[in-house]
């Protein structure tokens, strides 16, 4: 059944198996009606090990940017992603999901969990990037890692800060130069009588670091104590000196020319910094800014500030509860001679979601912007004029950091998995390939040993893995991947039917 027969509001189950009725050679079969919705916790046939969350496509894709969606989910909402998933099995990881919401690839996270998976540039060619590691609950920062993948989903690098730091969930940027802009957290002790605290309190400094990849050698650092003052932030002082006071909240880092563009959530500001000395060359928004906020331009709480070609700045507004009660993604005109701040695009969710943390806004190409909504487990594609071209959730209570659309190539060095099982009158044939992004059609092989296979039937690939009944009964079966032109793009093991 199509994503339109299932409706508007159809729950489209990811693990669920399309059969396909035999068909010959010379012609593709056709997918037979879907069966219903899975119970939940069912597993894949061919790949038991992986349990990649539901998904409900609220408005199915239409006049969408190519490419897949890339989104990290974790076991909970809320920031509190340690928490036990709301259901068992569902494991926290990286995936690639298509526009019907099943799975291209799925990677449970093997230390901890994911964020922001992302499709980048290194050495020239494209890669995925995330984060991997703990968060720490309260307030919401990561001690981890940043992984690079290539097409196979071979772990090519890896980066850890500098000066015994360790790698916080945030931000991962890879520079055309070969370098990392990450984030780190460093735990300090200060007087916070000035700002309501106490003596000797516990504040977390934010830190910025530019890696270089190869060698990982520390390029730049930068800290906030040093420039942004605690009077500055929104973030009350916990009156428990023992509990973090993370006062700034760095959660975004954006190349802009000889300078970085820094967010600093606990502040409602976005900082220019001077990439030599450190040195903050304005504020925008927040309790000291540079710049006179046009209507509606301010924003709060917000998460990943990007500069574009044009000089304008695109963010996450997450919002205050006490002030707009809507979190949106927009765009803001800035004009640094006037110093006045000018809100160009403001694009709010269906359900005029808040989000409580997390999220992002990517733009796209044509005037299309991707929407995660961080804290609400809701995804939107918004087309020039915020009209929703795609929009979807999490069926369970799960979250993701971000969610990005992007174009992906992944050619797994493993081959396809496949599961034979015998049937009334018919042989099922189950197969999958976790991340290969360019197979259209399964070949389904046949017969009764290894030495003595035959090609049986040709069927389209329906969702994450598809099932093949095949008239008869065999012992042994095999498939072949094909992609749009026939070629073959990899072969399975031949399994004995059982």
């Amino acid at each position: 059944m199509s994503t339109t027969e299932l409706g508007r509001r159809s729950v489209l189950r990811m693990l669920a198996a399309a059969p396909l009725v035999p068909a010959a050679l010379s012609g593709v079969a056709q997918a037979a009606p879907r069966p219903s919705v899975g119970a939940l916790g069912a597993d894949l046939v061919t790949r038991p090990d992986l349990h990649p969350p539901l998904m409900e496509i609220i408005t199915p894709a239409a006049g969408t940017e190519p490419g897949q969606v890339l989104l990290t989910p974790t076991g909970a909402s809320t920031m509190d992603v340690n928490a036990p998933a709301p259901r068992a099995p569902i494991q926290p990881g990286a995936m690639l999901m298509d526009d019907t919401g099943q799975p291209v690839w799925f990677g449970p996270s093997s230390e901890g969990v994911n964020f922001d998976l992302k499709v980048q540039q290194y050495q020239g060619k494209p890669v995925l990037t995330f984060w991997e590691g703990k968060v720490v609950v309260p307030p919401g920062f990561g001690h981890g890692k940043f992984v690079i993948m290539d097409e196979a989903y071979a772990r090519i690098a890896e980066v850890v800060p500098a000066n015994d730091l360790t790698g916080d969930l945030h931000e991962f940027v890879i520079t055309p130069q070969g370098t990392a802009l990450i984030l780190a957290y460093r735990e300090v002790r200060l007087d916070t009588t000035p700002v309501g605290g106490q003596p000797n309190s516990k504040v977390l400094e934010g830190v910025v670091q530019e890696i270089d990849i190869a060698s990982g050698e520390l390029i730049f650092e930068w800290n906030s104590l040093e420039h942004v003052g605690l009077d500055e932030s929104f973030y009350p002082v916990p009156k428990d000196p023992e509990a973090f006071h993370d006062y700034i909240h760095l959660n975004a880092i954006c190349e802009d020319g000889d300078a970085l563009l820094i967010s600093a959530r606990c502040t409602h500001a976005i900082y220019r910094i001077d990439r030599a000395s450190g040195e903050v060359k304005w504020r925008l928004c927040g309790r000291k800014s540079d710049f006179a906020m046009g209507e509606d331009a301010g924003f709060a709480w917000q998460h990943d500030v990007r500069r574009h070609s044009d000089g304008t700045i695109s963010l996450f507004d997450n919002a205050d509860a006490a002030g707009r009660a809507k979190s949106r993604g927009m765009t803001l005109d800035v004009d640094e001679a006037a110093r006045t701040a000018t809100l160009l695009r403001s694009a709010e969710s269906p359900e005029g979601l808040l989000a409580p943390n997390q999220g992002n806004a990517q733009l796209l190409a044509n005037g299309h912007m991707f929407v995660g909504w961080g804290g609400q487990p809701y995804f939107t594609e918004f087309g020039p004029n915020n009209e929703v071209l795609f929009h979807g959730r999490f069926t369970e209570t799960m979250a993701s950091y971000r969610a990005h659309r992007a174009q992906w190539v992944g050619r797994p060095a493993d081959p396809p998995a496949v599961v034979g099982r015998p049937g009334d009158g018919v042989t099922s044939v189950y197969t999958s390939w976790n991340g290969a992004t360019e197979v259209t059609t399964w070949r389904a092989l046949a017969g009764p040993d290894d030495q003595n296979l035959t090609a049986v039937a040709d069927a389209e690939k329906t969702g994450f893995e598809t099932r093949i009944d095949i008239q008869g009964a065999h012992a042994v079966v095999a498939v072949e991947a094909l992609d749009a032109s026939g070629n073959v793009l990899g072969r399975s093991p031949a399994v004995a039917v059982a």
